[in-house]
């Protein structure tokens, strides 16, 4: 079974269980009694999030980070080489070989990076 689950279902019981307490218990004794109507409410909007909460957390929790290869492309890069159509541009403060297809790309410019092949990044003028 799944730990989130049973943890939330843990939690909620023990949340109702003390919202039941203090309205159906203490308040009463310092003169303060609430219908049993508004103790309810409670235990039912609590049940709502809990299960809202859940959902949200289990499908935070369940994606996979975004690393890597894959969030290069179609970032920005300038380049410090002139492309031509081989040379290197600067991209989050790293140096990397770049190729272009287009007739040529000078120095200072911005690109678009298109794509990967191992340590090469290919990219168009943006």
């Amino acid at each position: 079974m799944n730990i989130r689950l049973v943890w939330t279902v843990f939690t909620t019981l023990l949340e109702g269980a003390g919202i039941a307490l203090l309205g159906l218990w203490l308040l009463p004794k310092v003169d303060f009694p609430l219908p049993l109507w508004v103790v309810l409410l409670a235990e039912g909007v609590l049940l709502v999030l809990a299960v809202y909460f859940y959902h949200v957390g289990t499908v935070t929790l369940d994606q996979k980070p975004l690393t890597g290869a894959e969030t290069i492309i179609g970032s920005s890069a300038v380049v410090v080489e002139s492309l031509n159509p081989q040379g290197m541009v600067r991209l989050d403060g790293e140096l990397w070989e770049a190729v272009t297809s287009e007739a040529g790309i000078s120095s200072g410019q911005e690109v678009v990076v298109i794509g990967r092949d191992k340590m090469r990044l290919r990219v168009k003028p943006k």
